[in-house]
């Protein structure tokens, strides 16, 4: 039909005026052009599939390029033989419906149409949502960076379920998709459970429309993650759409947030605010009332209360009995202004969410969650309950409904990291770890630098732990290692465990330094914005009002990481630690600034500037004079997997 190429060619001629005026590219996408000889590892035949209209992007060749536009919109005159025969695959496609699939080459979840192309011009005018194809994968040769690891990622969740149009743009995003469906990717799905995932998608980008997702800048899939990171009890088809999109309301800041660049998602702040209380303590709790006379509503009657929900117990984990010691001191400093509650072993969803629930009916103002595989949890929660104020100690996630708080702990191991290069016997030192989430590899990088400063030689020998260091002399002897960093937390009730920096001397272990976390500190600064009614004001460019996450990540200069060395120490050693020590304090020494150097290579030149707080959270590269690399999954025990899930270094496990 004559009229309706008019009417195709008109919007083609529109979209390509307004590609051009955008500086854009006004014609379709061709493969020929972005997947140069040599860049392609194979192909693989995919069978007849019904795919997305909204992924077929290009044409295969240029030889059809610029028959389209960039929305595959025709181009050519309403007179020529192209419109004429566009007109009668229209009126084929009206009458009776298209019988033979086109063929299409997907690349990096993308297809580009070999023979059809005609036939999708017509079916996207129309606003058809897919269409019939013979597919071929076309494989990359690389694998290196962010964009193929996660393509490599759909393959696997493709072979597993073969649907085409989960389009996720975060790593790890496929995997954590089939766990909320009960499934893996390790093998093929049955067709049921295809068929419930497709739906279930299908129903949830349709609500997800007319919530006004095309505003944001996530895709539906995105979205839906985060809707079942949230709303786990039910079974999507199983809710009224109108349900569906009153909680996608309710969570919508944190979806506006997801879309955002990883610089413009979190306010890293670094130092207390000055009206929070960030200047000189009080020295006794008996002052703070006075201290606080006319800066808060809070009294003895009506105190703050604050809650604190550990994955463990306090008598067999080192860093949940810390955090008590943390709430055990907010009790003692503020008197009877603030009270405190505690549940531990609240590592799983059911025991989690008694706790809060027990905690709200008891008036809760605040609840901290001390381990970054409680953020998702987290969340759930203070949507549930949106008058609450709740913190996770992480660092660097995406959450706006949740703050987060963590420790500059690079900032210790770098002086660690010195001294161990001034005790070792042969230039190796050892580096014990164990999670490899947001914030750790720093500390890894900042011990290695460190160590290069005393000795250019140092090198560091990492491995991963499970968290077993009965017989870290043993292996320090199998690996000629006369120094070693170990755990950061000793265990409660004098426990056997490696904690800090160790040398070993006629097969013993000797104490040498240990890093400090102050959470009697950390609590009180935080405790104190929140007394003072500092909480809502603006802090690090985020305020509660904001669409970014506020993540407090405080270090040495706040008081809340230290390094306690053992007596025998030797004084040139613990001079060269205070002079290291005052530097970081001061400002005066960054551990990531200027030249800096991975196992890949270099990774900026002598001149330049620190790098920025989350460039630093998160790193992903390891120093160029540690020996080792990031761990395969069996590497690491199953607490720190858990933790790694939320708050992981992307693709690290088996990179």
């Amino acid at each position: 039909m004559a009229d309706a190429y008019r009417k195709a060619l008109k919007r083609g001629e529109q979209d390509a005026r307004r590609a051009a005026a955008e500086g854009r590219h006004p014609y379709l996408t061709d493969l020929e052009g972005i997947v140069l000889e040599g860049q392609t590892a194979g192909r693989e035949s995919c069978g007849t599939l019904e795919i997305p209209l909204d992924m077929v992007i290009g044409t295969v060749t240029r030889g059809r390029q610029v028959a389209f536009s960039r929305t595959f919109m025709p181009l050519l005159d309403p007179e020529s033989e192209f419109a004429i025969k566009w007109s009668r695959l229209y009126d084929i496609q009206v009458e009776e419906g298209y019988r033979d699939p086109v063929r299409v080459t997907e690349f990096m979840h993308r297809f580009y149409v070999q023979e059809g192309n005609k036939r999708v011009s017509v079916l996207k005018y129309l606003g058809a949502h897919t269409v019939t194809a013979e597919v071929t994968r076309l494989y990359p040769s690389r694998w290196e960076g962010a964009e193929r690891r996660l393509y490599g990622e759909f393959c696997e969740f493709w072979r597993a379920c073969p649907i085409y149009d989960i389009d996720f743009s975060r790593e790890g995003s496929y995997r954590r998709l089939a766990a909320a469906f009960g499934r893996d990717l390790a093998a093929p799905w049955p067709a049921d459970a295809v068929d419930y995932l497709r739906q279930s998608y299908l129903f949830f980008a349709s609500a997800y429309e007319r919530a006004g997702g095309r505003h944001l800048d996530i895709t539906p899939a995105d979205a839906m993650l985060v809707y079942l990171g949230v709303y786990t009890q039910d079974r999507i088809l199983d809710v009224p759409s109108s349900i569906v999109i009153d909680r996608l309301g309710r969570i919508w800041r944190e979806l506006v947030m997801q879309g955002k660049s990883d610089d413009e998602k979190v306010a890293m702040v670094e130092a207390p605010e000055a009206d929070a209380g960030g200047g000189a303590a009080p020295a006794a709790a008996p002052g703070v009332l006075g201290f606080f006379m006319g800066k808060t509503t809070y009294t003895d009657r009506r105190p703050l209360r604050v809650c604190f929900v550990h994955d463990r117990s306090t008598r067999d984990s080192g860093w949940a009995y810390a955090h008590d010691l943390g709430r055990q001191h907010l009790e003692e400093f503020f008197g009877g202004i603030v009270r405190t509650c505690v549940y531990e072993d609240r590592a799983d969803e059911k025991g989690f969410m008694d706790a809060v629930d027990s905690a709200a009916r008891n008036g809760a103002d605040v609840v901290f969650t001390t381990s970054p595989s409680l953020m998702d949890l987290s969340v759930k929660a203070a949507v549930k309950y949106p008058s609450v104020r709740f913190l996770n100690c992480s660092v660097g996630l995406p959450h706006q409904l949740v703050r987060s708080y963590y420790g500059k702990m690079y900032e210790a191991k770098f002086l660690l990291g010195a001294l161990a290069a001034s005790l070792a016997d042969n230039h190796r030192v050892g580096y014990r770890a164990y999670y490899p989430i947001l914030g750790t590899i720093a500390e890894i990088n900042a011990f290695a630098i460190g160590a290069s400063i005393v000795d250019p030689q140092a090198r560091v020998v990492l491995s991963w732990s499970r968290g077993n260091d009965d017989d870290l002399a043993r292996v320090m002897r199998e690996q000629r290692l006369s120094v070693v960093s170990a755990s950061d937390v000793a265990k409660p009730w004098g426990a056997a465990d490696a904690y800090g920096l160790h040398r070993l001397e006629d097969g013993c272990l000797r104490d040498v330094a240990a890093p400090v976390w102050r959470w009697d500190r950390y609590y009180e600064l935080i405790v104190r914005s929140l007394l003072h009614g500092s909480w809502d004001v603006a802090s690090g460019g985020a305020s509660a009002a904001s669409d970014r996450a506020v993540s407090y990540w405080y270090g040495m200069s706040s008081g809340v990481i230290g390094v306690n060395l053992a007596p025998e120490v030797p004084y040139t050693s613990k001079k060269l630690v205070s002079l290291l020590r005052n530097g970081i304090v001061s400002g005066a020494i960054h551990p990531f600034e200027g030249e800096l150097r991975s196992q890949q290579g270099t990774v900026q030149l002598a001149g330049f500037p620190p790098l920025s707080s989350s460039e630093v959270v998160g790193m992903t590269w390891l120093a160029d004079n540690v020996e080792g690399g990031f761990p395969q999954d069996w590497e690491i025990s199953d607490r720190a997997r858990a933790a790694v899930q939320v708050a992981g270094v992307p693709g690290a496990l088996g990179r």
